[in-house]
């Protein structure tokens, strides 16, 4: 006779929600990934965000038909991933490992303003007086301190955040050094290091090149200027969606991605400016479908939203500038309330007292 199945409450899964006892339930099944933890490829903040839970529609949405070979063995191989180091980390400047680690954490907490690292920008950006609390980041783990200074700096920030926009490439570029100088695990990083390394001497190369150095820093200004206009998109998306305090959990995963992600309308012709990100609750729902297929889709998603009362929310592009634009306002105008005292600070007063 077989050994008897061994059945685990959903109070007992609860229990092991953290490093080095982390459990995981996928269609029924609970995996004890505590050791494949320090190992998955898509870093450990999915895994620590979502521990003790269902995981089942995050799974799903976020692995390929492959990984399923793999969960009862816990496959720890790796590979290489050459191309994407040589299209991110030599010819953009960006590690792929940040930009796998971040974005996944992004997929996961979508809009909480603890969890997601998309919406932690002080003191630069606030999106919700929320952040005047003084909120800890779990991506950054570190607490996202409100004073004199984010204070300042938040409340004009809806007049400075396209300017900000042209020049975002550079956080990128210091986020990326940030995490592989880190004694954070990350996967390959001799070769993303050497990669970035091929980046700061094929670019300024490039810069040395132009004659002079006011076309040098107009060239570097309108590269930085072209990549902001993603960047714009990428804040569009979900700047001015529902926000949220907490963690993330395993069974309403589908309805935090479309609570917190906004459509950008526009025609297909358009399709090529926006590259796939006007259709980013398509994209939120199945990051792994190729863009060229998320238009296709799109119909079925929204009836599907509208059958179970979900929001399915879509803007112009000229309308969601003016929206996010709005939500930058509104946190501005309340973080200039000195009703609510920051340390005190002789800049601050001066600029924001009366006459």
């Amino acid at each position: 006779m077989g050994e008897p199945k061994k059945y685990i409450t959903s109070d007992e899964l609860k229990t092991h929600n953290q490093s080095g006892d982390l459990w995981i339930c996928i269609q029924g099944k609970v995996y004890d990934v505590s050791e494949w933890m320090k190992t998955h490829p898509g870093g450990d903040l999915p895994l620590l965000n979502l521990a003790g839970q269902d995981v089942t529609d995050a799974y799903i949405a976020l692995h390929p038909p492959a990984a399923w070979t793999h969960l009862d063995k816990f496959f720890n191989g790796e590979s290489c991933l050459v191309h994407l180091i040589l299209t991110g980390n030599c010819l953009a400047g960006i590690s792929i490992g940040w930009w796998k680690r971040n974005h996944t954490a992004h997929h996961i907490a979508v809009n909480s303003l603890e969890y997601d690292p998309d919406l932690q920008h002080m003191p630069v950006f606030v999106v919700s007086s929320k952040f005047f609390d003084s909120l800890t980041s779990k991506y950054y783990e570190r607490k996202l301190n409100f004073d004199w200074v984010t204070r300042l700096l938040v409340s004009y920030q809806h007049y400075t955040y396209y300017p900000v926009m042209c020049i975002a490439r550079l956080n990128l570029f210091a986020q990326s050094f940030v995490l592989l100088l880190s004694n954070k695990r990350v996967a390959n990083r001799g070769q993303e290091l050497l990669g970035l390394l091929v980046f700061w001497m094929w670019y300024p190369l490039l810069v040395s090149c132009l004659p002079n150095w006011g076309e040098r820093v107009m060239f570097v200004l309108a590269s930085f200027s072209v990549t902001g206009i993603q960047h714009v998109q990428f804040t569009l998306n979900h700047f001015s969606s529902s926000v949220y305090v907490g963690e993330p959990r395993g069974n309403d995963w589908f309805e935090k991605q479309t609570n917190g992600t906004l459509n950008i309308t526009c025609s297909e012709f358009m399709d090529w400016f926006h590259g796939g990100l006007q259709f980013q609750i398509e994209h939120h729902l199945f990051p792994r479908l190729p863009r060229c297929h998320l238009r296709k889709i799109s119909p079925f998603v929204k009836d599907l939203c509208k059958k179970h009362g979900l929001p399915y929310d879509s803007a112009s592009f000229y309308k969601a500038n003016e929206m996010t634009v709005a939500t930058l306002r509104t946190a501005a105008l309340q973080a200039r309330d000195l009703t609510k005292p920051v340390p005190k600070n002789l800049v601050w007063e001066a600029m924001n007292s009366p006459g």
